[in-house]
């Protein structure tokens, strides 16, 4: 069964609208440098006590346990899938099952949680997804540039966002930004150096008008059970 997805307003956020609000969105999809780079921005995002979301590849995940269970709980944990493969290519029902459910299986497995927020690989998703998250137990779904998919009593909800690849853009570019209600998903993976993702956001904690808030802040309920 498809899922009904509805075009809502926004929600009542427990964080104030006075502030841009940015969703540090990290990915790791490379397995050559997960374990230093997770534990690197694990210290950084602990002291500084800023709200992030970190995404997994299932089989990195648990070639690399410790990674999922770094992050403390001002980090939301999410999968992208087990093998990071485009899901729209599959082209096959039960394969695309099989790769969401198994990569957030992995990811709940390795870190002791029970994560329900998802991503895919590429943002290449189709009409199957809402079913297939249904299923696999996933209630946000962060897959899309311009908006994000919530799931409420069985109905999925989108709401708007701006995304950025952060790499491409320096801090004057963000801090350019106006205030608005929808948030602003700021995007890195483990090919961009530890220190520039660190350099970038110390630079945009300094304006007082901006917020880093995680995905369960920006859905509205808690998306990662410890």
């Amino acid at each position: 069964m498809f899922g009904i997805l509805i075009v809502a307003p926004n929600f009542v956020r427990p964080y104030s609208d006075q502030k841009l609000k940015i969703m540090l969105s990290l990915s790791v999809i490379i397995p050559e440098n997960a374990s230093a780079w997770c534990a690197d921005l694990a210290v950084f995002l602990r002291e500084t006590k800023t709200d992030a979301s970190i995404f997994f590849v299932g089989k990195i995940a648990e070639a690399f346990p410790e990674c999922a269970r770094e992050f403390s709980s001002n980090v939301d944990v999410g999968s992208e899938t087990y093998d990071y493969v485009d899901l729209v290519l599959l082209n096959n029902t039960s394969l695309q099952l099989e790769e969401v459910d198994r990569g957030k299986f992995a990811i709940d497995s390795v870190g002791n949680l029970r994560s329900q927020l998802f991503k895919a690989p590429f943002g290449s998703i189709d009409e199957n997804i809402y079913s297939l998250l249904r299923i696999s137990g996933v209630a946000a779904d962060f897959s899309y540039d311009d908006h994000y998919n919530v799931r409420v009593n069985e109905r999925w909800i989108k709401h708007g966002c701006s995304s950025f690849n952060g790499a491409e853009h320096s801090s004057d570019f963000f801090m350019s930004l106006p205030v608005t209600k929808q948030p602003t998903v700021l995007k890195f993976n483990n090919t961009v150096p530890v220190s520039d993702i660190i350099e970038l956001v110390s630079q945009l904690q300094c304006r007082q008008d901006i917020e880093f808030v995680n995905a369960s802040q920006v859905s509205g309920f808690s998306l990662t059970v410890r």
